[in-house]
């Protein structure tokens, strides 16, 4: 669903100024989406390729606020980005992405501070949207901080974003 909402941003603020786009070999990223919002229904099941090792399935979001990097820790809200990249070469199948958070200790002891994973655009013809959510579900996740986003392909940063979480009032 989010895929779908973020073809008919990415349509209708291509050509806007909100966000510069990033240029090294050619591939182009726009943020058209980048807000604070409200998990609505859903439940949280474990996946260990996750940034905390769980996953939010069958929730729907509700914007809190649109276009803020700032982000308040407050339970059962969160925060989304939605990128769009342009002029990608054919031979590119698949991007690299790191995302590094305030350290979080789990319940099991373990601390986690970045996630690393590729993300696969295969069939890609030029053009790829992607997006990312995150809510914290947990008290453990809420810890104040920078939330850095980087997206590169074969080395190259394409993309470069970063949320602030900040302590509710």
């Amino acid at each position: 669903m989010i895929r779908s909402i973020f073809f008919v941003v990415v349509s209708l603020f291509f050509n806007s100024a909100f966000a510069a786009p990033v240029v090294p070999d050619g591939i182009e990223s726009v943020v058209f989406a980048h807000s604070y919002i409200e998990k609505v229904g859903g439940e949280v099941i474990a996946e260990e390729t996750a940034v905390n090792d769980i996953i939010s399935i069958g929730e729907s979001a509700k914007v809190l606020q649109e276009r803020t990097w700032i982000i308040p820790n407050r339970l059962g809200t969160g925060f989304e980005i939605g990128v769009a990249f342009y002029s990608i070469p054919v031979q590119i199948q698949y991007f690299d992405l790191l995302i590094t958070y305030p350290e979080t200790t789990l319940p099991s002891g373990e601390k986690k501070s970045r996630l690393e994973r590729k993300i696969d655009i295969s069939g890609h013809q030029g053009e790829y949207v992607w997006g990312f959510g995150y809510y914290f579900d947990f008290p453990y996740e809420t810890t104040p901080g920078d939330w850095h986003i980087e997206v590169r392909a074969k080395g190259s940063l394409i993309h470069r974003s970063k949320f602030t979480v900040v302590t509710q009032n």
